[in-house]
């Protein structure tokens, strides 16, 4: 005879399986809700996992979320990609001598989530990521109220740090270009739709030239301003400009306090006043190193929340940005990964209905 246990635990053991059913099935209902391009790259990330590991593989799982993901998302993620390695004959365990660790890290770019699995085995390891588009700035771009136009100016084989125009010829043309360089001060002239040069003046330095050298153009002052260099004239007569030594000053513009926003931290950014709205609009650059394509985008409200406009490309990475005295535009330098060039381009800003 089979003996049956005291009412109590009976009650206990029902309620603990009422329990346990629960929470599958919040967790599969949360998963449910995911939208479907979240769910088709998680098991993409699967796929590529199980791709470097081996059948019956146990993984030992450690899962960090620095996006703007919530925890209960973050969460719902990981027992999702448990369930999706199980299906690819991968077991997730708990940590073991010899175990395999899957590290995986939920995070974010300007336009896209970023989701990237590092694999570390006794003798290996291997990097795989998913980048899908979140719902929220999906819709931001979508309402955005700005475009942004880029037109290429100048480009050298040198450094170029700052840049200015002066005037307007025919054919909106520009009359004078001025272009400020590590070691020379540049007077181009627009004739027959293009640049020639009028005059060079050398900027002498001190020492070995520094990587992150910076140098500013104030065209309204008629100043080209280097570290322990300072460039004076009447801008419109270059004859008129010469440059010497000076004692370095600190610059408040550089570098700028990091811009906060969509969960990242931006440093190379300019602030254009009421340009579209009644609010502040930030344009900034990729938050890549100087090996990799960048570009600009633009962000708007009170405290930077939503993206203004779709980002505009740069075949490299993006160098200098300053904003143009009348605040209209913005004068970006960038150099190009393609050719090594170094470019000049004007950024200007439309406003929608």
């Amino acid at each position: 005879m089979r003996l049956l246990a005291p009412p109590s635990l009976r009650r206990a053991a029902i309620l603990s399986l009422l329990l346990l059913l629960a929470g599958v099935s919040r967790g599969a209902q949360t998963a449910a809700q995911f939208p479907s391009d979240w769910t088709n790259a998680l098991g993409s990330l699967a796929d590529k996992i199980a791709a470097v590991t081996k059948r019956g593989e146990i993984l030992s799982l450690d899962v960090k979320n620095i996006s703007s993901l919530s925890a209960a998302d973050a969460e719902g993620l990981r027992q999702l990609l448990v369930t999706d390695l199980s299906r690819r004959n991968r077991r997730v365990g708990s940590a073991s001598p010899g175990d395999t660790a899957l590290q995986v890290t939920f995070s974010e770019s300007v336009d896209s989530y970023v989701w990237v699995a590092k694999i570390l085995g006794e003798d290996k390891e291997n990097v795989v990521m998913v980048n899908v588009a979140a719902p929220n700035q999906r819709a931001n771009l979508q309402e955005a109220p700005v475009t942004l136009h880029r037109k290429l100016i100048w480009a050298q084989d040198t450094r170029i740090l700052d840049f200015g125009i002066l005037g307007e010829g025919t054919a909106g043309g520009a009359a004078m270009l001025i272009v400020l360089d590590t070691d020379k001060l540049s007077f181009y002239n627009f004739y027959d739709n293009h640049w020639k040069l009028a005059r060079e003046v050398s900027i002498e330095r001190r020492g070995p030239t520094q990587r992150d050298i910076h140098g500013r153009l104030d065209l309204q002052a008629g100043k080209a301003e280097l570290p322990h260099t300072q460039c004076a004239g009447d801008f419109q007569h270059a004859e008129t400009v010469t440059c010497a030594s000076v004692t370095a000053t600190a610059d408040s513009e550089f570098p700028r306090p990091p811009l906060a926003t969509q969960g990242l931290s931006l440093e190379d950014y300019v602030v254009l006043a009421g340009s579209c709205g009644d609010g502040p609009l930030r344009l900034a650059s990729g938050t890549g190193d100087w090996t990799e394509p960048d570009f600009i985008q633009a962000y708007a409200g009170k405290n930077l929340e939503s993206l203004a406009s779709p980002k505009i490309e740069f075949p490299g990475p993006v160098l200098e940005l300053q904003r143009n005295d009348d605040g209209k535009w913005v004068r970006v330098v960038s150099r190009n990964l393609k050719t090594g060039w170094y470019e000049a381009s004007i950024v200007s800003v439309s406003c929608g209905d």
